[in-house]
């Protein structure tokens, strides 16, 4: 064996080993699924108190009843979170308003004992107003507006006014409820009904492009395939190593070296912060990936754009990527319910999610876009399509090249609650650039994804943010 290929076969084993590694660690890490599932039951709860529903027996049946929202909370506070200490005190305003009064002192007397600050003060807030008979604390109002979120907000302020008989106070909080559950329940309608109408489209495509395939292959009339590429299994092993090596070189060793030495370790507390830390280090990873490119399929006598397939042009990548986005969705939203079941609630996520989750300002907002729908796109599809699977696809059946090219693009997010689903969703983006022949269209399917993902979040978060 030459000296390049033992080089190449220790990097495969080391790039094997943390691959490894990290989807195994990420199962100990709680999925960014299971917030998010919290932000909608705290959306729902806020739309429940929207009069203009009917009564509460129809809202229950609509949105879920108090115990689904306990039970909710339970599910998420079984695997500890440095957000724990605010969803119990959440949890508490539930027990009281479920009429679960002894369950709800218990669980603020747990944290006046285990919490500081904030926390521990509007623990003891909430364990005054509900205890018999009540204490009202002082500064009781503006710690339960610092700390509190949304609809435990109103219920804590409520409680307090009526101890106060403060009914100008009272009534105020009422009409600020009622725009604010209306706004929710219009949130809530927003983010169910469209992936189901999509999900809908998506499934009339696939019954339309299977048709026409099976019409073609009866026809003898089959797809051209794209030109074969001239590099063999080993290039292709060679290109794919490096480029692990090269991403996690750079995420686990310069730029936590490069923090250290800017901010001498200090946490990333802020939103911004973490933003910036982040595109600074997908922008140093997008770079190495495409220079590595770049040097790598020089000698194969073609620039290495022109290996990627551009058929059709801008009008055939819209068309393809748009149709590709809705018959994505009902296959990434099963599997993706199959993930959940099958990992409860573990799996760790995409911290970018987190990020976006716990953001309140534009600029980030902004920032964060570009990396997820804009950034993200248009390398991975080069990398991942554009490279890998017309590699793959020259020598394995399409299918399998297909499915190859999923795995591994899943793989690459190195978190086990994705895998499923955006193994699913790298197939299907695979499928749409052999049918559209058009690297373009597989961007546009993927920036379509991520931005859809990213405005759904903002419903989630801002609407938690703002007091819904």
């Amino acid at each position: 064996m030459s000296f390049k290929r033992l080089v190449l076969a220790a990097l495969s084993v080391v790039v094997a080993a943390l691959i490894t590694l990290s989807l195994l660690g990420s199962y100990w890490e709680p999925q960014t699924q299971g917030q998010i599932n919290l932000f909608q039951t705290n959306l729902s709860l806020q739309a429940r108190e929207w009069q203009g529903l009917g009564d509460a027996d129809i809202r229950d049946r609509f949105l879920g009843d108090l115990q689904g929202a306990i039970k909710a909370y339970e599910r998420v506070l079984k695997t500890p979170t440095p957000q724990n200490q605010l969803l119990r005190l959440h949890l508490g305003v539930l027990y009281a308003e479920a009429g679960q009064g002894d369950r709800a002192l218990k669980t603020w007397q747990f944290l006046i004992q285990e919490a500081q600050g904030a926390t521990r003060s509007t623990a003891e807030v909430l364990l005054g107003l509900w205890s018999e008979p009540p204490q009202l604390l002082p500064e009781a109002e503006p710690l339960i507006k610092q700390t509190l979120q949304g609809w435990f907000r109103d219920r804590a302020l409520e409680r307090l006014y009526e101890l106060q008989q403060r009914s100008d106070a009272l009534m105020a909080l009422a009409r600020a409820a009622q725009n604010r559950a209306q706004g929710a329940f219009y949130r809530l309608a927003l983010l169910g009904t469209t992936p189901l109408l999509g999900s809908l489209i998506g499934i009339v495509l696939w019954i339309v492009w299977i048709y026409q395939h099976l019409r073609r292959r009866h026809q003898g009339n089959p797809l051209p395939s794209p030109t074969p590429v001239i590099w063999g299994w080993e290039t292709l092993w060679e290109g794919m190593v490096i480029w692990f090596a090269l991403f996690f070189a750079i995420s686990l060793l310069l730029m936590p070296l490069v923090r250290a030495l800017i901010s001498w370790g200090l946490p990333l507390r802020s939103a911004m912060a973490q933003t910036l830390y982040a595109l600074a280090s997908y922008s140093l990873i997008m770079g190495a990936g495409l220079g590595w490119l770049w040097y790598f399929l020089r000698p194969f006598g073609k620039r290495p754009w022109q290996w990627l397939c551009w058929q059709g042009g801008l009008r055939g990548a819209l068309r393809w990527g748009v149709g590709g986005y809705f018959a994505a969705l009902p296959l990434v939203l099963l599997s993706s319910l199959a993930s959940q079941a099958l990992l409860k609630n573990q799996g760790g996520g995409n911290p970018l999610l987190e990020i976006i989750l716990q953001s309140r300002d534009y600029p980030t907002f902004a920032l964060l876009y570009v990396m997820v729908a804009l950034m993200a796109p248009f390398f991975e599809e080069i990398l991942f399509r554009g490279f890998f699977f017309r590699s793959v696809q020259s020598y394995l059946p399409l299918g399998s090249a297909m499915g190859l090219t999923g795995v591994l693009f899943a793989t690459a997010h190195l978190n086990l609650a994705d895998l499923l689903p955006l193994t699913v969703l790298g197939t299907v983006l695979s499928y749409i650039y052999w049918q559209s022949q058009n690297i373009g269209a597989a961007m546009i399917l993927h920036s379509l994804w991520n931005s859809g993902s990213f405005l759904g979040l903002l419903l989630l978060s801002g609407g938690a943010k703002a007091g819904f």
